[in-house]
C-alpha cells in the first residue's frame, strides 16, 4: 500500500501518479496465485485508520516508503499490528531499505524489504500461505525481527531478466482518479551507471543498469494505449541510455502505426540528432535532463559527469527540434553561493528550455551526499523526514541559510517564467496555463516559509 502524503508542497501542481512499483509486485504476486489488493491512500484521501481498518483481517501486508511518506508508513504499521498482532507487516521502498534497522527500531513493523520487491514478497507471501514458517530466516533481501534482536539477511540478487515480470497490475489501481487522466508511467529499465551525489539509484541497483527489451516494453505501451491511454512517461532514469534500444523501440511504434505521445528522460551527454529525428518521428513529445548547476566545479563535484559546455550544445541541438524539453536545476548543492545560484538562473534563461523545474538541495538516505554530508560542507536543518519533498529546505551552505534558499527558490520560478520572452513563448505554444503552475507553487511554498518563520 501507499501511505498518505501528510505534508501539502507536492499537493500544488494537481498530479498525482499510480505508484508503479507497487503494480509491479502486485502482478508478481497475482502470477503467482497469491490474492492481491492494493490501496493507494493519497489518491483515495483515505486516513492512516481507515487504510488499517480495511487491511485489519490481511495475513500480510506490505507498505512502501518514501522520505516524504515515512513516518506515515511507520504510524499505519503500529495500527496494523495493534488492529492485529498477526498480520506480517513488511515495509520496503527507499527510505526502509537504506534506513532498515531505524524503521524496524521506531515502528512495529515485521521486517523490511531491501532492494528489489517482487521475489523477496513472494517468498514471504507463499512460506505464510503455506504454514510451513512464520520466520523471515533464510529469505535474502530482508532486514527483520528476532525477539529482541534485528537480523539482516544477506542481499537479493537482482532480478536478472525484467522481461521475466509481469505488466504492472494497474487493474489493482484507481487508474480513473489519477492525473492527467489520460496518461500514465512505464518503467522499461532500472538502475543507473552514473554516480550523481543526490541520487540512490545506483546504490538501490548495486550500481547495475538492466533494462527490458524494447519489444516487451513496446507491447506494454500497446496496451495501454488500446485501453485509452494517449500520453506515456518512461519513468526510467534515462530511458535513451542504449541508443540501440531506443531506435528498436521506435522502430516498433512505425511497423505497427501504434499512434500516441509520449516523453521520456535523457543526459544531455548521451543525445544526437539522429536519435532526436527518429524519437520525433514516433510521436515522442517531451525530453527531461537534468542540468542542476552552470558551474563546471559543481557538476564534477557532484559527479554529473558532464559540463556547461555540453548543456549548452545539446540545448542548441534541440532548438531544431519541434519537441518540448524539461531542464532541471538544484538550488543549495555543495559550495552554492548567491553567485552560482544566480549563474545557474541564467543558464536556464539561456538554455531556454519549454519548463524549467528548480529544486532544492535534498540529501535523501541511500546518496553519497546523505551518507558525507560533512565533506560536502552542508548541514541538515531539519529531522522530519515529511519535509523532505525537494521544495522545502533543509540544509544550508557554507553561504547560504535555508531563509536564503527559500528567496533563491522563489526568485528562480519567477525569473525564469516571469518574464516578456518567455510568456511570448509560452503563449505562442499553448503552454501558458500550464506553466503558470510552478510558479503559483513557488509562490505558495514561499509564503507558507515566511509565515512559519
Amino acid at each position: 500500500m501507499h501511505p498518505p502524503l501528510r505534508t501539502g508542497d507536492v499537493k500544488k501542481l494537481d498530479i498525482c501518479t499510480p505508484p508503479i512499483g507497487l503494480a509491479y509486485i502486485g502482478a508478481y504476486l497475482r502470477q503467482y496465485g497469491h490474492r492481491v489488493r492494493i490501496i493507494d491512500a493519497e489518491v483515495e484521501k483515505l486516513s492512516i485508520k481507515q487504510i488499517a481498518e480495511r487491511v485489519k483481517n490481511a495475513c500480510l501486508v506490505g507498505i512502501t516508503t518514501t522520505a516524504p511518506i515515512y513516518n506515515s508508513a511507520l504510524e499505519l504499521a503500529n495500527i496494523v499490528k495493534r488492529l492485529n498482532s498477526k498480520t506480517k507487516v513488511v515495509l520496503g521502498g527507499p527510505q526502509a531499505t537504506f534506513l532498515d534497522n531505524e524503521s524496524l527500531e521506531r515502528s512495529a513493523a515485521d521486517a523490511v524489504i531491501r532492494g528489489e520487491g517482487e521475489l523477496t514478497m513472494q517468498e514471504i507471501a507463499s512460506s505464510l500461505e503455506s504454514g510451513t514458517s512464520s520466520s523471515m530466516d533464510g529469505i535474502e533481501g530482508v532486514t527483520y525481527k528476532d525477539a529482541d534482536s534485528i537480523v539482516t539477511n544477506p542481499d537479493r540478487k537482482l532480478i536478472s531478466n525484467l522481461d521475466d515480470i509481469p505488466f504492472p497490475a494497474r487493474d489493482l489501481l484507481p487508474m480513473e482518479r489519477y492525473t492527467p487522466p489520460d496518461s500514465t508511467g512505464v518503467i522499461s529499465s532500472r538502475g543507473c551507471p552514473f554516480r550523481c551525489i543526490f541520487c540512490a539509484s545506483s546504490k538501490l541497483y548495486n550500481k547495475k543498469f538492466r533494462s527490458r527489451s524494447a519489444r516487451n516494453v513496446f507491447e506494454e505501451v500497446a496496451q495501454l494505449v488500446a485501453h485509452g491511454y494517449k500520453n506515456v512517461t518512461m519513468l526510467d532514469d534515462n530511458f535513451i541510455l542504449n541508443k540501440e534500444r531506443a531506435f528498436e523501440f521506435a522502430d516498433l511504434v512505425e511497423e505497427h502505426s501504434v499512434k500516441f505521445e509520449w516523453s521520456c528522460t535523457g543526459r544531455v551527454d548521451s543525445i544526437d540528432e539522429d536519435l532526436l529525428r527518429r524519437l520525433h518521428e514516433v510521436g515522442c513529445n517531451g525530453l527531461f535532463f537534468g542540468v542542476e548547476s552552470a558551474s563546471d566545479e559543481t557538476l564534477k563535484l557532484i559527479k554529473k559527469g558532464f559540463t556547461t559546455d555540453q548543456v549548452t550544445d545539446t540545448f542548441s541541438m534541440l532548438e531544431n527540434y519541434d519537441i518540448p524539453t524539461t531542464a532541471s536545476f538544484m538550488i543549495g548543492l555543495p559550495g552554492d553561493d548567491a553567485r552560482k545560484v544566480a549563474d545557474t538562473i541564467d543558464l536556464a534563461k539561456h538554455i531556454s528550455p519549454d519548463f524549467a523545474m528548480f529544486s532544492v538541495t535534498t540529501p535523501y538516505p541511500g546518496t553519497e551526499l546523505y551518507e558525507n554530508i560533512d565533506r560536502y560542507d552542508l548541514e541538515i536543518t531539519l529531522n522530519d523526514w515529511a519535509q523532505f519533498t525537494l521544495t522545502k529546505p533543509v540544509v544550508r551552505t557554507s553561504a547560504l541559510s535555508t531563509a536564503d534558499l527559500r528567496r533563491w527558490f522563489l526568485k528562480a520560478y519567477f525569473r525564469f517564467y516571469v518574464r516578456p520572452s518567455y510568456v511570448r513563448q509560452a503563449f505562442a505554444k499553448g503552454q501558458l496555463g500550464f506553466v503558470l503552475s510552478p510558479v503559483k507553487h513557488a509562490i505558495t511554498n514561499a509564503i507558507r516559509g515566511t509565515v512559519a518563520r
